[in-house]
């Protein structure tokens, strides 16, 4: 297997550490945002249930191993945790099941409803239940104080680790010198690090928030002179809590990724400071924007902003990777140096975990883009891939990221992807508004930044730039997987009674994925289209692949179907594939 293979083989396996951080409360509006999903959970509403029915005085609690025999007659609501539950008698109440699995026996009753999270029925179809049956697959993650039950609501996302950040709060504990990542670490910055004030104020109808800070970056010198120093500052006013709107500012001066759609940062900062492997380009940008957001849920927003915006090239630096710390980085490309007004519409809708269909659910996310400015100093493109660029630019782009998520059975899943992205009219794009299919989160049967001429994934033409960037002007993704329920359970008896000392819930999965870049305003080139149409289905990039997903790491492996020579390639990664 090829050495760029075994690096990718090593994204994930270690602990998660501040290398993954997240940056700013609020995307910059020309980005599609890091959209890839948290590890599916247990809505909270149901969390809060299932707590209040355990913590009941009234429930006969048990854990581990238990079992209601035939001729056995209980009273009242039954809650077992971390069973499994085998019931061939009578319970005169409710019975919950939590990271459990219920087993019915023939002639088995229930007077009340059954409710299990984290695991599974069977034998339904033999017993008697009085009330209705409910199983939530997402195990209930949980503290216990003493013998209460405490739910742990939302997820355990890396950000929420105590090295997040440091705060000192004020006397209102409203008021706080905040000490955070301004973004993920990577190879031209390091660990950027902001710090400075935050001014927060409830006001019972919404929130103000004013925040601003310093940007250091790790990876430099430490003086104070630009590009060592970079800054932000925030203002905005909340009306509403759920529902509502967000208007408010911004100021800034930092490092942006070309394409944040593809990995999380947390992948892409643990690839970089672990193994010495940088998923994505970056580029300046110094500016400032307005912007103002409607909110109809938690779950679904509309976002418009306008900016003024100076974009520039950053050269690669030598931060420090734990493994392979002596190879030189992959260049960071040249960009365009220019000036540009950004117009953004952003809609978001999210029904994953919805309470009411949690078997099923949509992701949406849909970011319209128009800007209009003058690029100063052409970047570095392959030959022929967009003519001279320079002066007055117009663009208009567009990018969509559709997913559908269902589980077909209580333990296993279908789920479709298909990402539409690019130019829509006007001027060729901007190199920083550029796209490709690249790497381990678009189709993982191939490597990162691997092809030759005329490819697919990059739009390299004949001669590669330095770096290889992104040079689509449009992409297509579809993306497909199988997820099915996996446990591993270890456990002994003793003194008649059967313990469980080690359970890892997962999944299997088995997937495919098809995708490609071209090129839509570079006539004579073979990667080029119409502006009205698209490639051949016989051009796209396709594999398949399986993988074992333990919702914190998941490991897998894909091999290339388009291009049959391509290796077999093993990847890790700490997130959903979506």
């Amino acid at each position: 297997m090829r050495r760029a293979t075994s690096i990718r083989a090593r994204i994930g396996a270690a602990a998660l550490v501040l290398a993954a951080l997240p940056a700013s409360p609020l995307p910059l509006g020309a980005q599609v945002r890091d959209t890839l999903p948290t590890i599916m959970r247990l809505p909270a509403d149901v969390a809060r249930e299932v707590a209040g029915l355990f913590n009941a005085t009234t429930t006969l609690r048990a854990t581990d191993q238990t079992e209601i025999p035939a001729g056995r007659d209980v009273q009242g609501d039954v809650a077992v945790l971390n069973g499994p539950v085998i019931i061939a008698g009578h319970v005169a109440g409710r019975v919950l099941a939590i990271n459990a699995d219920v087993l019915l026996r023939r002639g088995a009753r229930i007077d009340g409803d059954l409710l299990v999270v984290g695991g599974e029925v069977e034998g339904a179809e033999f017993a008697t239940i009085g009330g209705e049956i409910r199983v939530y697959h997402p195990p209930l993650r949980y503290t216990m104080e003493g013998d209460l039950l405490v739910p742990q609501l939302g997820a355990p996302e890396v950000a929420d680790q105590w090295w997040r950040r440091f705060e000192r709060l004020g006397r209102d504990n409203a008021n706080r010198l905040e000490i955070a990542t301004a973004g993920v670490y990577n190879r031209v910055e390091g660990l950027p690090v902001r710090i400075g004030p935050v001014l927060y104020r409830d006001q019972g109808w919404g929130h103000i928030r004013f925040s601003a800070n310093a940007i250091v970056r790790t990876a430099s010198s430490f003086s104070s002179s630009t590009p060592d120093v970079g800054h932000t500052v925030l203002g905005e006013v909340r009306i509403g809590r759920q529902f509502g709107a967000t208007v408010g500012g911004r100021l800034y001066d930092q490092v942006e990724g070309v394409e944040t759609w593809q990995l999380s940062n947390a992948e892409v900062g643990l690839a970089t400071f672990l193994f010495h492997r940088d998923y994505r380009d970056y580029y300046g940008r110094h500016g400032g924007q307005l912007f103002a957001a409607l909110r109809a849920t938690e779950n679904a927003d509309l976002t418009l902003s306008y900016g003024d915006e100076r974009w520039s090239s950053r050269e690669t630096r030598d931060p420090l990777a734990l493994f392979d710390n002596g190879l030189a980085w992959r260049p960071n490309p040249a960009m365009d140096a220019a000036r540009f007004h950004v117009a953004n519409l952003t809609l978001r809708i999210d029904t994953r975990n919805d309470t009411f269909n949690p078997w099923a659910g949509w992701y949406l996310l849909a970011d319209y883009e128009r800007g209009t400015g003058t690029i100063d100093l052409p970047g570095v493109t392959s030959p022929g891939v967009r003519p001279l660029a320079g002066g007055m630019t117009r663009y208009q782009r567009a990018f969509f990221d559709v997913r559908r998520y269902n589980r077909i059975s209580p333990s296993s899943a279908l789920n479709l992807r298909m990402v539409l992205g690019g130019w829509v009219s006007g001027d060729p794009l901007p190199l920083e508004r550029r796209l490709s299919i690249d790497g381990p989160g678009t189709v993982p049967g191939f490597d990162f930044r691997s092809g030759g001429a005329d490819d697919v994934g990059t739009c390299t033409t004949a001669v590669a730039p330095a770096g290889r960037p992104a040079q689509c002007e449009r992409v297509g993704l579809a993306q497909l997987e199988y997820r099915s329920d996996l446990r591993i359970s270890l456990s002994d008896v003793r003194q008649g009674e059967r313990r469980t000392r080690f359970r890892a819930d997962g999944a299997w999965i088995f997937f495919a994925d098809a995708g490609r870049g071209w090129l839509v305003n570079a006539p004579g080139t073979p990667l080029n289209y119409g502006r009205r149409d698209f490639p051949p289905l016989s051009t796209y990039r396709t594999d398949l692949g399986a993988g074992l997903d333990f919702d914190v790491l998941g490991i897998y492996a894909a091999k290339a179907l388009s291009v049959p020579r391509e290796p077999l390639n093993v990847f890790l990664r700490v997130r959903h594939r979506f």
